[in-house]
């Protein structure tokens, strides 16, 4: 079990640190709720009054508490606990369960595994307590009261838990004080009560825990299951207009989504910065890729283009980072004897790049439409980096049968040709093909009559024209091959 030290909505770092003093504004904000180690060394505890408070500390910075954050924290070492075992649940505001009985053999064993998770929460900034006893309960109560334990005989843990102080379970506090005035301030105590009396005194979830912290009943809980989209937020002090410090203040945020995505096997297409200012509205910003990434060079060098770009109305004062949804994140093969295996990254960076720097409309790729006329063939659409079909060929090429080839340059609109008989663009064209006949268009206004050709220019040049079959008739450049 990892219980983290509760987490502060707008907790301060540096050296100021320890002079916060966080309320809670649920219960009016009049009351202490956590302290750093200033307050505590001046005498402010938890549940002290916070006029109180101010007394013995007349410089303490007040905080709100944040109770979003802290289920967001509380989420966060969750996570991280799924890279130890598949059975994680949650017990809010401060507490993650962990059942590593399967895992111990797999980390070598109970010392071992605790290690290793302290390690992981001390990396994150927390202050862990770790307790592991063969029940939940239990565990959450030594955590709660400080107290680190490696206990795995069941039979034991009635002696352990005798001494442990009553306000570790969390009971409601009209039956702490009534228990008190009885003489009953430890669990040892309650459980030399008879069972029948404290049961009828006391409310049956009371009873029901001392059994759950002893094994006696069973103790079932909701498993953990991680969001399917990353969030994150970080509140900025002093606020920020610079966008090389806003990329700095972003990047852990980066770190923490592509560790998000590498523990779920996922990838993303789409990103969302949102910057909040004090009286603005907040800037979004957008960050679409050309292909699913997990990379945090290719999702950061992308957010730096589209930071330096962005017009800020104001200071940020806190920013805020949402993937788009998650896709599953496939290996990319290449060449076995490729001598550069950066160029299959390069053009959809390069898409990327254009698209922060000249606006999403300015950068498009082009879809097929079954539509016969040449220039209602296709539109604009996504950009798909080298759509490859079952036989490795480009649809853009691909024609059903009876269909002769289209040029890859066609003009927006048709150019007229000198000639009667024999068409000249640049001298006399030479026939190579056709004719090719397309009539349709008929049902919506704009139908067509034309006989394409393909032919060839003195200079060597494939194109592609057509002789309008309309009055008045004549000839037409439609597109160029190369």
């Amino acid at each position: 079990l990892c219980q983290p030290a509760v987490a502060a909505g707008n907790a301060a770092a540096g050296d100021d640190a320890g002079h916060v003093v966080v309320v809670d504004p649920g219960r009016g904000g009049k009351t202490v709720c956590a302290c750093g180690v200033t307050a505590t060394a001046a005498g402010v505890v938890p549940g002290m009054a916070l006029n109180s408070a101010l007394a013995l500390l007349p410089d303490a910075r007040v905080l709100s508490r944040d109770s979003r954050r802290e289920r967001a924290l509380l989420e966060t070492v969750a996570v991280m606990a799924l890279d130890f075992t598949p059975r994680v649940n949650l017990d809010p505001p401060d507490s993650v369960l962990l059942e590593v009985r399967g895992s111990l053999r797999l980390f070598g064993g109970v010392r071992q595994l605790c290690a290793r998770v302290g390690e992981q929460l001390h990396a994150r900034g927390l202050a862990p307590r770790i307790a592991l006893t063969p029940t939940r309960l239990a565990s959450l109560w030594f955590a709660r009261s400080g107290m680190e334990v490696v206990l795995r005989r069941p039979e034991a843990l009635a002696g352990r838990l005798a001494a442990l102080p009553l306000a570790c379970t969390r009971w409601p506090e009209r039956s702490l004080r009534s228990l008190a005035t009885m003489g009953v301030r430890a669990v040892g105590d309650c459980l030399r009560l008879p069972r029948d009396g404290f049961t009828r005194r006391f409310e049956p979830q009371m009873r029901l825990d001392l059994d759950r912290a002893l094994g006696h009943a069973p103790d079932p809980r909701a498993a953990f299951v991680p969001g399917e989209r990353f969030a994150a937020r970080r509140e900025l002090e002093p606020e920020l207009t610079d966008a090389a410090r806003l990329q700095r203040a972003c990047e852990p945020m980066l770190d923490e989504l592509c560790a998000f995505l590498q523990a779920r096997g996922a990838s993303i297409e789409a990103l969302e910065l949102r910057l909040l200012h004090r009286d603005a509205p907040p800037t979004r910003l957008r960050l679409r890729f050309a292909e699913p990434v997990t990379v945090v060079v290719r999702i950061a060098a992308l957010l730096r283009e589209r930071l330096a770009r962005a017009e800020l109305p104001e200071p940020v004062r806190s920013v805020r980072l949402r993937s788009g949804p998650l896709v599953e994140a496939r290996a990319q093969s290449g060449d076995l004897f490729a001598l550069d295996r950066r160029r299959a990254s390069a053009v959809p960076q390069l898409v990327e790049r254009l698209r922060a720097r000249l606006g999403e409309e300015a950068v498009h790729g082009l879809c097929l439409v079954p539509e016969h006329r040449p220039e209602a063939a296709q539109e604009k659409g996504d950009i798909l980096l080298f759509p490859k079909t079952g036989k490795g060929e480009c649809p853009l090429f691909l024609f059903p049968d009876g269909i002769g080839p289209r040029p890859v340059w066609l003009l927006a609109e048709p150019q007229p040709l000198a000639g009667d008989e024999q068409p000249r663009y640049e001298g006399l064209l030479e026939i190579e093909g056709g004719p090719e006949r397309i009539e349709s268009g008929w049902w919506d206004g704009r139908d067509v009559r034309r006989d394409y050709y393909v032919a060839r220019t003195p200079a060597g040049v494939r194109v592609w024209i057509f002789r309008e079959r309309r009055t008045p008739g004549g000839w037409f450049l439609h597109g160029v091959f190369g």
